[in-house]
């Protein structure tokens, strides 16, 4: 029986449509130990094949022959698993295999006679028969290093140290591994002794391989092509990549404080990404580690004084808009997680109402833009011809004006979910209104969300194809109108009120999937569009399956009682935009976002508004899926036929009753059992 491990094809998105392209990695759940290649190039993955080495941290490794570490890496002789990569170098005929634990690299080598340790911005000293190489960590606002430790068996000898390189000699069959710590050498040779001493190369590989086995299998499919599945397995595979535990065995160094702490420790995080669908994924199937990442917010929040929304090793990073811790706690609290929710809050509302909402802007005191939303309910755009004159404007990001509104708007919801949960009835009301700010950018006349001046005026000449620049950055981010418009996620019924109803909302959203490029009415070309809206990718009319603002809206059908139309759109997206092959992602992965999309539209749902305990039912890509749900219990989503093509549902029964609405709730989930799907190759409307 196959391995569900070895349904990984970590090649899936190595080639991208337009931005960046994903590292096939070898790496345990949320590990600190990463294992690439490390390339000359910085272009897309799969395209690359002249080899640095292999990492060691920041620290890399590479083997050659008679002084010669300059090698090419062919694809066709390479066996890349998420537990194991073995590989021949082309020039010299050098075997390369790499593997980890949570902290430390394996890399074996046979056919070499010599290596090149590279260690950039650090040092290295020799101490006996280990190598310690200390790193300076860049872009931190302490004094904070990664420490390495070296072993290599079963000699070698320094022959030459230069600068940020050793050349040494070794046996032609050497065994290198690598220990990271962040905190001491001592904790990187405590790494090396409790994960991998007395354990051979192949049993640590044969370990890593049960461990994504176990992974794998809490969300298991079953009934549709091995292709299918290994599109599926890695897209599952990549949703358990962030955040990284950086706990080194109960303690961890804190780049927001610049201490060590005792406890367990995550960080390393995109929520403008992740809070959409990855984090939800992980609440369900790794509900323990989950609230350690909840808590892992929190220690983040008083360590630093700031609830960060965009968290890296070395603190909080001015990058996108919105603060999504909101969605990420309210998530947590409305599907019965346990967590600090007034530390939690404390923070979230700290963001909301002292914390300039500028994008690209990091613990900025407000400006006029930012009062303005909280007295009228919406981030004002530049009227046309008005200069900026606001110091906490980006450059390039500009002001982003409509998407700023419709997701702080969003947040705003969450935090009043949260206070009012919490018995902070006031805050709850503050923010329920301020929730319903979405409503002062909708324009019935243009029929869609639009820009308004600080004064109140509509901005003129406003195109809501084309308009604001570069990822039309003076109203939206990354995406244009037609897509951002969708944004309300709390409030669907709301927002197809304003389009005039279900049905006209309905037509507007059966539009925007066809939607061109109008020449006669003198608009540019698709090339054009693409040209000012890289991020945009994956398109299907003026959908955008390659960016996250994109993720929730064809279950948006389901809101409107056309949930045939998500069917027939869910199964175009996921068999035309998710195959097995290097262009398998159709836009930035941006660390487990894009895959965990992938995931739950092929378990059969998804959840359109992070916050209520509620999932849109969508079209499975699988006959069966068996998910674990906690204590012996499992859901399983049985659907014959889907497997071979049919997208439509003509009737479902939950748990052997009728169940008559395109939702599931957490609870029905969480309680186990089975929703029966009967599908068929025609529309039930």
């Amino acid at each position: 029986m196959k391995h569900l491990a070895d349904y990984v094809n970590p090649y899936i998105g190595s080639i991208s449509h337009m931005l960046t392209s994903v590292k096939p990695e070898v790496m345990q759940p949320y590990g600190m130990a990463r294992s690439t290649p490390v390339f000359h190039d910085n272009g897309d993955y799969y395209c690359n094949d002249r080899v640095q080495g292999y990492p060691l941290g920041r620290a890399y490794i590479m083997p050659g022959k008679d002084g010669d570490f300059e090698n090419i890496l062919d694809h066709s002789r390479e066996d890349f698993r998420c537990y194991r990569m073995k590989a021949e170098l082309e020039e010299h005929g050098i075997t390369v295999e790499s593997t980890v634990t949570r902290r430390v690299y394996l890399h074996r080598f046979e056919g070499a006679n010599g290596l090149r340790l590279r260690f950039p911005e650090g040092s290295a000293s020799l101490c006996g028969d280990e190598i310690r190489i200390k790193m300076k960590m860049e872009h931190v606002p302490f004094d904070a290093f990664e420490y390495v430790l070296v072993k290599i068996e079963p000699t070698f000898a320094v022959q030459e140290q230069k600068e940020g390189e050793w050349i040494l000699s070794a046996a032609a069959n050497c065994e290198v591994r690598g220990a990271v710590s962040y905190i001491s050498f001592e904790k990187a040779e405590e790494a090396l002794r409790t994960e991998a001493d007395g354990k051979t190369f192949d049993e640590i590989a044969d370990q890593l391989r049960e461990i994504w086995d176990e992974q794998l299998g809490k969300a298991r499919v079953d009934g549709n092509t091995d292709d299918r599945k290994s599109a599926y397995y890695t897209a599952l595979f990549r949703a358990f990549m962030r955040m990284t535990d950086y706990t080194e065995n109960g303690q961890y160094f804190s780049g927001y404080d610049g201490k060590v702490h005792d406890g367990t420790f995550y960080t390393g995080d995109g929520l403008w990404d992740t809070f959409r669908c990855m984090h939800p994924l992980q609440l369900i199937l790794d509900p323990a580690r989950h609230r350690d990442i909840l808590e892992s917010y929190n220690l983040m929040y008083r360590q630093s004084g700031k609830m960060p929304s965009f968290p890296g090793w070395g603190g909080d990073l001015p990058v996108m808009i919105g603060f999504h811790a909101a969605p990420l706690f309210a998530d947590a609290m409305a599907k019965g997680v346990e967590a600090d929710y007034e530390t939690a809050y404390e923070g979230i509302r700290k963001n909301a109402m002292e914390e300039s909402m500028f994008p690209w802007c990091c613990g900025k005191p407000l400006e006029a833009p930012d009062l303005c939303y909280q007295q009228n309910g919406y981030f004002p755009a530049l009227a046309k011809g008005e200069k900026e004159s606001c110091q906490n404007a980006h450059p390039f990001e500009r002001r982003q004006a409509i998407a700023v509104t419709l997701e702080h708007a969003y947040d705003d919801w969450c935090a009043g979910q949260i206070a009012k949960n919490l018995g902070k009835e006031e805050d709850a009301a503050l923010f329920a209104k301020r929730s319903e700010g979405y409503r002062t950018l909708y324009n019935p006349e243009v029929g869609w969300m639009c820009p308004r001046d600080i004064h109140g005026n509509w901005v003129e000449d406003f195109d809501p194809k084309f308009a604001g620049g570069m990822g039309g950055r003076d109203y939206t981010a990354e995406n244009n109108t037609w897509t951002y418009s969708w944004s309300v996620m709390h409030d669907p019924e709301g927002l197809a009120e304003l389009m005039g109803g279900k049905e006209a909302a309905t037509e507007r959203l059966d539009q925007l999937f066809r939607e061109g490029f109008r020449r006669e009415k003198g608009e540019p070309s698709k090339f054009i569009y693409l040209g000012q809206f890289p991020d945009s990718t994956g398109l299907m009319g003026q959908f955008a399956m390659g960016n996250e603002p994109s993720f929730h809206i064809p279950y948006l059908y389901d809101y409107f009682g056309a949930p045939w139309k998500a069917q027939k759109k869910l199964r175009d997206l996921m068999d035309i935009w998710f195959p097995n092959s290097p262009t398998g992602i159709c836009g930035d992965e941006d660390g487990g976002a894009m895959s965990s999309w992938l995931v739950f539209s092929a378990l059969g749902f998804y959840p359109v508004c992070p916050g209520k305990a509620e999932y849109a039912i969508g079209t499975p890509l699988f006959d069966r899926a068996e998910i674990k749900v906690g204590e012996g219990r499992t859901f399983a989503v049985v659907s014959e036929g889907a497997g071979s093509g049919k997208r439509y549902i003509r009737r479902m029964l939950l748990n052997g009753k009728e169940h008559d609405r395109p939702f599931l709730t957490h609870e029905e989930l969480m309680a186990g059992g089975e929703l029966v799907l009967e599908m068929d190759s025609r529309p039930a409307k």
